[in-house]
């Protein structure tokens, strides 16, 4: 069962933020399974449990919800080692281009969690604007239906220029957005220490279940 993460977590990080190499990692090896491994997969463990039952489509594999110890090198040469920690369950679609998923990302410097379209381009945000527009109705009960729950907050830069300002102003929210996600964003603290983080986590996943659903038709 999560019960959270720990001091073992902080001792982990600190100390390969001071020196992020392979070494470091393997002489904090026994802090990396108690205050990382250990917990993020119990964590997975509750969170496949609830996703399975909201979405077979999700993908749920371990090793690819779950964020490994090690940078990719090709990219991460400086930096060998992750400083921060995650897991996903992304939409599992065939082109992986504009993929709706949920998320927990977590580092020393805080944690979020929410829902996610990963891999997005203009044609992705293109496709969620023509779904709001052609079922208005049905989409603003759903994007009032959030907002009532205050649990996540809406993200995303914006256009300059008003693009619909014609429109229904909660449909414009979102109608004028380059991109769009949905957050929760937090300093590290009591919450994150025990199992109210999952409970935090579930009850903003249940506020954005619908907002899924309409994301993923429309994508």
């Amino acid at each position: 069962m999560f019960e959270g993460f720990n001091e073992s977590t902080i001792g982990y990080y600190q100390a390969i933020r001071k020196d992020n190499c392979k070494n470091t990692h393997k002489e904090n090896k026994m802090l990396y399974f108690d205050g990382v491994k250990y917990p993020l997969e119990e964590l997975y463990s509750e969170l496949y449990r609830y996703f399975s039952k909201a979405d077979g489509d999700l993908l749920g594999n371990k090793r690819q919800c779950i964020s490994s110890a090690y940078n990719d090198a090709r990219f991460c040469r400086d930096a060998p080692v992750k400083e921060y920690f995650y897991i996903r369950f992304k939409l599992d679609k065939v082109n992986k281009k504009n993929a709706p998923g949920f998320f927990f990302d977590a580092s020393l410097t805080g944690y979020k969690f929410g829902l996610n379209i990963y891999n997005s381009d203009a044609k992705g945000m293109e496709k969620i604007r023509e779904y709001i527009l052609d079922n208005r109705n049905y989409a603003k009960g759903v994007i009032e239906k959030f907002n009532e729950s205050g649990l996540l907050g809406v993200r995303g830069e914006k256009y300059k220029r008003a693009c619909y300002p014609e429109e229904d102003v909660i449909l414009r929210e979102w109608l004028e957005r380059r991109r769009i996600s949905f957050v929760h964003e937090d300093e590290l603290s009591d919450v994150f220490f025990g199992r109210d983080i999952l409970e935090c986590m579930l009850a903003a996943f249940d506020s954005v279940q619908d907002v899924y659903f309409m994301l993923k038709e429309a994508l």
